[in-house]
């Protein structure tokens, strides 16, 4: 273990995931709770206005939250996954790597998705400093959008400016958005370093993420039921009565949804 503070510090040795997992967990939630709070907010009065809150991911991994948002029992009925499969792992890690470097094709896909003046979009990247999430924010913000990023400040802190994954621009993500939620995830991504080994295992990102983005949910309900709102919410189709109690949802939605 290294002499930098915490996250700086990852990866260690002699300290399990479970553990790990509880210290960043912990910390997320005592640096961040406020801009929860406020992503909450953000979010439901678009909701409340009968908007939707559109979800960005740029590659890799990142589509993992907006998944995990997304047509999920217990989550929001109003959200709206701006998917694109051809950046996705789903075709293949290496290309979708290569695809998220690709200058103009995320501003490209914010164009078709139909970001507007006061959407509320959320744009999920780990690294945040990839043409692809740099293009997202830029058009989005050129757009009049509202928007709330989620990644890590220990990338852009830490990469060198120069450095050929960097947007031409040298903007971080964090610098652009109206609000960014952080997940402190370390270079590299993973926490544990094993003795004999020499590659860093278990990537931290998925495990913080997912609780960022049951926070934000946690926040927004809470909001709009202050504001006398009952917001929309799934139930999982594999209850009994679930099928029925998300059809009104489903007509709905069918035609505003794009991924639904």
């Amino acid at each position: 273990m290294n002499n930098n503070k915490w996250p700086r510090n990852y990866p260690v040795s002699g300290k399990s995931i479970l553990e790990i997992a509880k210290e960043f967990l912990d910390k997320i939630e005592e640096l961040q709770v406020e801009n929860f709070v406020k992503a909450g907010k953000i979010m439901g009065d678009k909701m409340i206005e009968g908007g939707l809150v559109k979800l960005v991911a740029t590659g890799g991994h990142t589509y993992v939250p907006v998944l995990d948002m997304s047509h999920r029992a217990g989550a929001f009925v109003t959200v709206n996954p701006t998917l694109d499969v051809s950046s996705s792992p789903i075709n293949g890690g290496t290309r979708s790597i290569r695809v998220e470097r690709v200058h103009g094709y995320f501003r490209a896909l914010m164009s078709y998705f139909r970001v507007k003046k006061d959407d509320v979009v959320i744009i999920f990247n780990n690294i945040g400093i990839n043409a692809g999430t740099i293009d997202a924010a830029l058009e989005c913000k050129e757009r009049g959008a509202i928007v709330i990023g989620v990644g890590s400040s220990i990338w852009q802190e830490d990469i060198p400016m120069d450095h050929y994954t960097r947007h031409k621009s040298k903007k971080n993500l964090m610098d652009i958005v109206d609000l960014f939620i952080d997940d402190y995830n370390p270079i590299g991504d993973t926490v544990i370093k094993i003795e004999g080994f020499d590659r860093t295992i278990c990537p931290i990102s998925t495990i913080t993420d997912a609780y960022i983005v049951r926070r934000m949910e946690e926040e927004t309900v809470k909001y709009m039921l202050s504001k006398g709102v009952e917001p929309k919410i799934w139930v999982s189709a594999n209850c009994v009565g679930g099928d029925e109690a998300n059809e009104k949802y489903e007509e709905e939605y069918w035609y505003k949804v794009k991924m639904l």
